[in-house]
């Protein structure tokens, strides 16, 4: 059997990567290991009101659950900065929904996805990616995207290493609250519960949220039911388990008839965890490489896809992961003094004013606007430390 593109994983970038290929007519063929897209849900549900155009969806009440305008901010002795636009700036997602729905667009289009069809094995001849072995068949293709999730593993089975860094565990549950406000979501900074990360809270509605944590540690399902009870006094009936990336972009994400993307490409926002907007913008990118290769007949024009993706969003994930770094620097009583300088300052407006013209997918910007206020960096001098300060500023070129 063959395909002139084969793709592995049916998440987000690898469907609308396929999606792009297809529309152009050519032969798409996507393998999925479970039997429903996507299922089983890992993922906390968030997107940007922005990063929905940006990968060319619209909100479907089929998949839209709420929306929310700012947050509340707590560090681990519970003091808390509040930040709330006056527009609307994330939706809510049932992610399971929001996959099957580019599942449908992608087999409008004419995808071929192949559920249930776990893919064994990426097969080189002569040190290019020709074909894909599954358990009782095996497809050749012109080009293979590798969509397939954190860590790689059938890149790892054919000897390739990534480098892939800061990949952790992901924890989260859904459960029934007394009440919650509805338009603004939760982040905890408290290391105990989650380690290198945060905890988060994610209203799905006024009496219903979705929690969630991530953790270089192995043990946070146990944090988690920690958390609930600290936060609802609630004990959680289910929780599921995934990986998070944190570690920004992988050293190479093209080889001889192969291109990564998303999450195995580490095409997610170091600072929060979210792919589908980033990775899905570099799966389109992917997809575009594909077609003009396909077209031109020659396959090393795939070549030009790491360096296209690169000089897109390249610069944005290196400068939010300087700031992942610093924020997994600091133990928790430097962050509660943090938080204490910021609030004696009333920085609250500031803040706010900064998200209202900032981007929630595109952080770099905002990120060293923050870092080069001379009232924040007043706060932060105070709080974290003249060392820490002078790490800051050294990192963002100041």
């Amino acid at each position: 059997m063959k395909a002139e593109a084969a793709i592995v994983g049916a998440g987000p970038a690898g469907l609308l990567a396929a999606e792009t290929i297809s529309k152009k007519g050519y032969n798409v063929a996507v393998f999925e290991e479970h039997k429903r897209v996507g299922y089983p849900v890992h993922c906390a549900g968030m997107i940007s009101v922005e990063g929905f155009k940006r990968i060319g969806v619209e909100p479907d009440p089929m998949f839209h659950q709420n929306t929310v305008y700012g947050g509340r901010i707590y560090s681990s002795d519970g003091s808390c900065i509040t930040i709330k636009d006056t527009k609307p700036r994330a939706y809510i997602i049932h992610r399971g929904l929001f996959d099957k729905h580019l599942a449908e667009r992608a087999l409008d289009s004419g995808v071929d996805i192949r559920l249930g069809s776990r893919v064994d094995e990426i097969i080189f001849k002569q040190g290019v990616a020709s074909s894909l072995k599954l358990d009782h068949s095996k497809w050749k293709s012109e080009i293979i995207i590798d969509a397939e999730g954190a860590k790689g593993r059938l890149l790892a089975r054919s000897g390739i290493d990534t480098g892939q860094q800061g990949v952790y565990n992901g924890f989260n549950t859904e459960l029934r609250v007394d009440s919650i406000e509805a338009d603004m979501v939760e982040v905890w900074f408290d290391k105990e519960i989650a380690k290198d990360f945060f905890a988060w809270v994610i209203p799905i509605n006024e009496n219903r949220v979705r929690c969630g944590l991530g953790t270089s540690r192995s043990y946070g399902a146990d944090r988690l039911k920690k958390f609930v009870k600290k936060r609802f006094n609630k004990e959680p009936n289910t929780i599921h388990g995934g990986l998070i990336c944190t570690g920004g972009p992988v050293n190479q994400t093209v080889y001889p008839g192969l291109m990564l993307v998303g999450d195995v490409a580490g095409q997610v926002k170091p600072t929060t965890a979210g792919g589908v907007v980033v990775g899905g913008l570099c799966a389109k990118i992917a997809g575009e490489n594909t077609v003009k290769a396909l077209e031109s007949g020659n396959i090393q024009l795939i070549g030009e896809y790491d360096s296209a993706w690169r000089a897109k969003y390249g610069s944005e994930l290196q400068t939010m992961l300087f700031l992942r770094n610093i924020l997994n620097s600091l133990d928790d009583d430097r962050v509660n003094r943090v938080f204490h300088a910021f609030i004696e300052e009333g920085l609250e407006e500031k803040f706010t004013r900064l998200v209202e013209n900032g981007d929630m997918d595109m952080q770099a910007d905002v990120i060293k606007r923050a870092v080069s206020d001379p009232v924040i960096l007043g706060a932060l001098a105070k709080s974290a430390g003249r060392i820490a300060l002078s790490e800051i500023l050294s990192v963002f070129g100041f």
